[in-house]
C-alpha cells in the first residue's frame, strides 16, 4: 500500500499457475489529479551458461508496453498497461541506462471500483501476435486468474494431509511448506516439467538462484512431499529426472566413437534451464559431478512406491532403477559393499580439505538404504535372481558400514575415511542419514547422538555442518562450519527416533522458525554457524530447507510414516508433554483418506479414527513412554490386550486404542528465544534416561548463565540434584568459569 495525504494506491500481484506472465493490480483512491509512474530495468539473459546478445526495446503503440527482445527473437515480453502511456524513448538497438518508464493519468472517482493492471507478459520461440495475445489475455481475465490460484491453494492444502498441533506456529509453517514445495514445479518449454532446487534473485548475473533442475534436490524433497501425500507431483518429479540418466544413447560426446559407453544408470546432478541454447551436457562438467544422486534416485523411488502404491510406475521404471543399482555397484573399487568417491563423484562436500577422501558416511548411508530399497522393489515386481544378489550385499554393505566409520574411542560415527581405511575425527551430523533409516543397531546412535547434541553441532536456530571446536570451522562456510537445515531433515528425525524427543523438538522449532524469517514457507539455504542469521550467498527459497523441518515434523515428532503396499499406517508419536491432541486429516492409504487423531493425557496415549464410513486400516501403534514412566495396559475400544510395546490393529471408524502408563514428572522443552542477528547462547537439551526412580537429564549451557524449565507434576518429585526446583520451574546455574563457552550438566530428579 502506498499512502499520501490525497491519494492511496493498493498494489495486488496475481501469477497465473499456466501463463507466462504477471498481473499488477492497482486498486486507486484519490483527491486530486494524480500521474502513477512505473519504472523498470529490462534483463534479457537466459540462466548461466548460455548468454544472448543485441538485447533491445522499444514502445508498442497498440499494446502501450514496451517490447524486449533479442536479435533472433528467440524470446520476447511486454510490459505496459492499456492505460499507459510513453515517458521515454529508448535507443532501439540496445538497453538504455535508466530504467524504462510509462505513466498512468488518474482523475478523481474515474477509476473507483476498478483495478488499472500492469501487465509483463513473455514467450519464448514464437510470435509476436502471440505475446501480444498473452498480454490482453491478462489483464481481461485478471478475476479468472486469480480465482484460479485461490482454487488451486485451496485444493492443495485439502488433497494433501493436514496437521493440527496445538502450537500454531508448527501448524501454519507445516502448510507454507507445502506451498513452497509445490512451487518448485515448473514447466520448461524445452525440457518439460520437473523440480527445481529453490529460488533466488539473479542480480547483475544470469544465474538467479537454483532455479535448475537438480536430482538430488528433487529426490530429497520427495521424501518430504510423500510424507504429506503429494504423490502426483512425486511421480512427475521422478519421470523428469529418468529423461536424463545416462544411457547408450546418451547426448554426451565421446572424444572416440569406438569409446564404450560410460556410467551408464547414473542419474544427472544438475541441469540448466539454458540447455537447448547451450550445449550443456558436453561443454560443462558439472551435470553429473556428484556421486550420491544416483543412490538417492533408488532410496527416492521405493520412498515414493511404499507411501503411493503406485507398483505400476515402478514396473515401467525398473529398467532404469536396475541400472542406477548397477552404476552403484560398480563404484565399489575395494569390494567391500560401499560406495567409494574415487571416480564416482563428489559427495556431502564439494569443496575444502574433507573433499578427497575414498568414502563418506553420507554417501555411503544413502548407498546403503538404497541397497534396502532395492530388495523391496525386486520382491515388488518379481525379479528373484535380482533379490538374491541384493541380500547378500545388504549384509556385506552394513558389516562394511560400521567397519569403516564406528569410532570406537570417541562414540561416534566419522565423516569418511581414507583409501587407507583412516577416519576423520571430526564431529558432523553427516551420519544422521543412516540413523533416520535404522541402518545401525540401537546402541550406537545413541551414543553418537549423545555427542552430536551438544552445543558444539545444535545452535539456537539449527545444526552446524560442522563442530565448532573443529581446527577446520569457519561460521560462514557452506561446507565447514554454516548452519545448513537440509541437513536437519536427515538429523533432526533421527533424533526423534532415536529417543532424544526434547533435543530434536529444540532443533525442529529452530528451523520452523525460519519459515517466517524472510517470507511465509520460504527457508533461506543457509546461516552463519555464529549467528542466527541467512549468509550473503544463501538463496531465499532453498526447496531442501524446507523440507528441513517438514520431514522429522511428520517422521520424527508425529511419527507418522503410510505404507500403502500393506494398507497400514505407523504411529509412532514423540508429543511434549504439555500437547493433548494432534489432529492429521486426509492421511491417504491406499486410495482412502483418514482423519486421524492422536490424545494424550498424563497416564494415557491413545490414537482413533474419524471421518467417513471407510474400509479399516491397519494401525502400527507404537505409543513412546514416558521417562522413568512404566507401562500398564492396551485397550481397544475398553477391552484389555496384551501389550509389549508396538501394537498391530486393524481399526475403522470410532476405534480407539488407549495404552496406559503410570504418571512421572515431565520436562517441557526450553523456550527458543533467539532472533536474528543473536549468538549461540540458549540450554541444550542433550538425553533424557530413566534409572531406578530417577530422571537423569543431561544438559549444557553457557559458563555463567541461568536457565529455567518447566516441569509438570512437580508434586511427583522427591528430590533434585544439579539445580534447584520453584514449584514447577527448574532452575539450572552455570558456573562464571569462561566466556562465550558451553559445560555440560547432569539434573538427577529423584521421584516419589
Amino acid at each position: 500500500t502506498y499512502a499520501y495525504e490525497s491519494f492511496t494506491v493498493k498494489e495486488i500481484i496475481v501469477v497465473p499457475r499456466d501463463e507466462p506472465g504477471v498481473i499488477l493490480l492497482l486498486d486507486v483512491y484519490t483527491t486530486t489529479p494524480l500521474t502513477i509512474i512505473a519504472g523498470f530495468l529490462p534483463v534479457m539473459q537466459p540462466m548461466w551458461p548460455a548468454g544472448v546478445g543485441g538485447q533491445f526495446s522499444y514502445w508498442d503503440d497498440d499494446a502501450h508496453a514496451y517490447v524486449i527482445s533479442e536479435g533472433q527473437w528467440r524470446a520476447m515480453f511486454l510490459c505496459g498497461s492499456p492505460l499507459a502511456q510513453q515517458m521515454a524513448a529508448p535507443p532501439a538497438h540496445m538497453f538504455a541506462d535508466n530504467p524504462l518508464q510509462f505513466k498512468i493519468d488518474v482523475k478523481p472517482g474515474e477509476v473507483d471500483g476498478k483495478f488499472i493492471p500492469i501487465i509483463i507478459a513473455g514467450g519464448s520461440k514464437t510470435k509476436m501476435d502471440t505475446v501480444k495475445a498473452t498480454y490482453n489475455r491478462l489483464w481481461t481475465n485478471a478475476g479468472r486468474y486469480y480465482q484460479e490460484s485461490y482454487d488451486y491453494y485451496k485444493t492443495l492444502r485439502s488433497s494433501t494431509m493436514q496437521v493440527i498441533t496445538p502450537n500454531k506456529e508448527f501448524n501454519l509453517a507445516y502448510e507454507w511448506g507445502k506451498v513452497a514445495l509445490d512451487n518448485l514445479m515448473i514447466t520448461n518449454p524445452t525440457l518439460g516439467t520437473g523440480m527445481v532446487a529453490g529460488f533466488g534473485l539473479s542480480g547483475g548475473g544470469a544465474r538467479p538462484g537454483f532455479a535448475w533442475f537438480f536430482g538430488g534436490d528433487a529426490f530429497i524433497n520427495s521424501l518430504a512431499m510423500n510424507s504429506y501425500g503429494d504423490y502426483t507431483k512425486v511421480r512427475e518429479a521422478l519421470a523428469f529426472t529418468q529423461k536424463w540418466q545416462r544411457q547408450d544413447n546418451s547426448p554426451i560426446r565421446k572424444k572416440n566413437p569406438d569409446d564404450p559407453p560410460k556410467d551408464i544408470g547414473k542419474m544427472a546432478h544438475e541441469l540448466s534451464q539454458s540447455d537447448g541454447i547451450c550445449d550443456w551436457w558436453n561443454d560443462y562438467r558439472y551435470g553429473y559431478n556428484h556421486a550420491d544422486t544416483t543412490p538417492w534416485y533408488i532410496v527416492a523411488m521405493g520412498d515414493y512406491v511404499r507411501a503411493s502404491g503406485d507398483v505400476e510406475f515402478l514396473k515401467k521404471s525398473w529398467k532404469s532403477v536396475k541400472q542406477a543399482y548397477e552404476w552403484c555397484l560398480s563404484k565399489d573399487s575395494d569390494g567391500d559393499g560401499l560406495m567409494d568417491l574415487k571416480g564416482a563423484g563428489l559427495g556431502a562436500l564439494e569443496f575444502g580439505k574433507l573433499v578427497g577422501i575414498y568414502a563418506d558416511v553420507y554417501t555411503c548411508g544413502v548407498w546403503v538404504q538404497a541397497i534396502k530399497e532395492m530388495l523391496v522393489m525386486a520382491e515388488l515386481v518379481g525379479d528373484s535372481h535380482l533379490r538374491k544378489r541384493i541380500e547378500t550385499q545388504m549384509v556385506k554393505a552394513q558389516t562394511a558400514f560400521e567397519e569403516k566409520f564406528w569410532i570406537p574411542d570417541l562414540g561416534f560415527y566419522s565423516y569418511g575415511a581414507t583409501e587407507k581405511g583412516e577416519q576423520v575425527r571430526e564431529i558432523t551430523p553427516w551420519s544422521g542419514i543412516s540413523m533416520m533409516f535404522d541402518l545401525q543397531g540401537a546402541d550406537r546412535p545413541v551414543k553418537c547422538l549423545e555427542t552430536l547434541n551438544g552445543a558444539d553441532l545444535c545452535t539456537d536456530w539449527g545444526v552446524r555442518s560442522l563442530s565448532r571446536s573443529s581446527s577446520l570451522f569457519e561460521p560462514t562456510n557452506y561446507n565447514y562450519g554454516a548452519v545448513w537445515p537440509f541437513i536437519a531433515s536427515f538429523f533432526n528425525t533421527a533424533q526423534f527416533k532415536h529417543g532424544f524427543p526434547l533435543p530434536a523438538y529444540q532443533i525442529l522449532d529452530a528451523n520452523i522458525r525460519h519459515a517466517t524469517d524472510n517470507a511465509s514457507g520460504f527457508v533461506s539455504e543457509v546461516f552463519s554457524g555464529e549467528m542466527n542469521t541467512k549468509l550473503g550467498e544463501a538463496y531465499h527459497h532453498q526447496g531442501f530447507s524446507t523440507t528441513g523441518y517438514l520431514l522429522p515434523l511428520v517422521r520424527g515428532l508425529l511419527g507418522l510414516e503410510v505404507n500403502a503396499l500393506t494398507k497400514s499406517i505407523l504411529v509412532n508419536p514423540k508429543l511434549p508433554a504439555d500437547w493433548d491432541s494432534v489432529i492429521t486429516t486426509h492421511v491417504v492409504v491406499g486410495g482412502n483418506a483418514y482423519d486421524l487423531v492422536i490424545t494424550q493425557s498424563e497416564t494415557t496415549q491413545s490414537v482413533s479414527f474419524r471421518g467417513g464410513d471407510l474400509a479399516p486400516v491397519e494401525v502400527i501403534f507404537a505409543p513412546v513412554l514416558p521417562v522413568g514412566s512404566q507401562h500398564t495396559g492396551l485397550w481397544l475400544n475398553g477391552n484389555k490386550l496384551k501389550f509389549t510395546g508396538t501394537s498391530i490393529h486393524k481399526l475403522k471408524q470410532g476405534d480407539m486404542l488407549i495404552a496406559s502408563f503410570t504418571a512421572v514428572p515431565a520436562v517441557l522443552p526450553p523456550p527458543n528465544t533467539s532472533r536474528v542477528g543473536d549468538t549461540n547462547k540458549g540450554l541444550r537439551i542433550i538425553s533424557q534416561r530413566a534409572g531406578a526412580k530417577q530422571i537423569r537429564l543431561a544438559v549444557e549451557g553457557m559458563v555463567g548463565e541461568v536457565y529455567s524449565l518447566t516441569v509438570l507434576r512437580p508434586q511427583l518429585i522427591a528430590s533434585v540434584s544439579g539445580a534447584s526446583l520453584d514449584e514447577n520451574r527448574l532452575t539450572i546455574s552455570f558456573d562464571a568459569a569462561g566466556k562465550h563457552t558451553f559445560m555440560r550438566k547432569e539434573i538427577i530428579i529423584t521421584t516419589k
